[in-house]
């Protein structure tokens, strides 16, 4: 009898905190699993060698979950996976993709990655593997030239605008309002426990 996989989607990330960009790709995952009865799973990164991340795994998880109360899920399964957060060792995204495939055989995973990603991920540890390989959903970087896509990736159409973490943390640490920059439920937890 044949195997039948479970399609999810998997958008990682820093989330520290989550934006409005981040809470438009969210919610873009969503809408392209619904039609497709896929899942979509926000997987939070651990450091990596080129940026550490000084949070919390509990804050971590705290402001996916708010990211999450921020989108509307409709009938998708949508939930945070924070294997990388358990681990305890820097990310490399080869190493997340092996563990989550043994982990979880039952589901087919589609990554989502910037499209600036996907153009230097041949720098990544086994980058061009991952290239060659993974299913994606590529979303556009404002301003990045379009790219060339593989057989096994297609566009996400999304508006993120430009705003990111930084420009969130920044505002936090001035005292500079920052809820344009964030959803709702973001923006109640920052209120009522900024940490950063």
């Amino acid at each position: 009898m044949e195997r039948i996989s479970r399609e999810t989607i998997i958008y990682g990330g820093a989330f520290n905190p989550p934006t409005r960009a981040h809470q438009a790709i969210t919610q873009a995952c969503i809408d392209y699993a619904e039609p497709r009865h896929a899942d979509v799973w926000l997987l939070p990164s651990a450091s990596r060698a080129d940026k550490v991340i000084d949070v919390s795994t509990m804050r971590r998880l705290e402001l996916c979950e708010a990211l999450l109360d921020d989108v509307m899920r409709r009938t998708v399964n949508v939930r945070v996976e924070p294997m990388e957060l358990q681990r305890g060792v820097m990310t490399e995204t080869y190493d997340t993709v092996q563990e989550l495939s043994a982990r979880y055989p039952e589901h087919d995973f589609r990554w989502v990655f910037g499209a600036d990603s996907v153009a230097s991920m041949h720098t990544w540890d086994h980058g061009e593997w991952l290239r060659d390989h993974l299913s994606m959903l590529v979303v556009e970087r404002p301003g990045a030239p379009q790219i060339m896509l593989g057989t096994n990736a297609v566009r996400l159409a999304v508006q993120t605008g430009d705003v990111s973490s930084t420009e969130v943390r920044r505002r936090i640490h001035i005292g500079e309002a920052y809820d344009e920059l964030v959803g709702a439920n973001v923006s109640a937890l920052l209120t009522r426990t900024v940490v950063f």
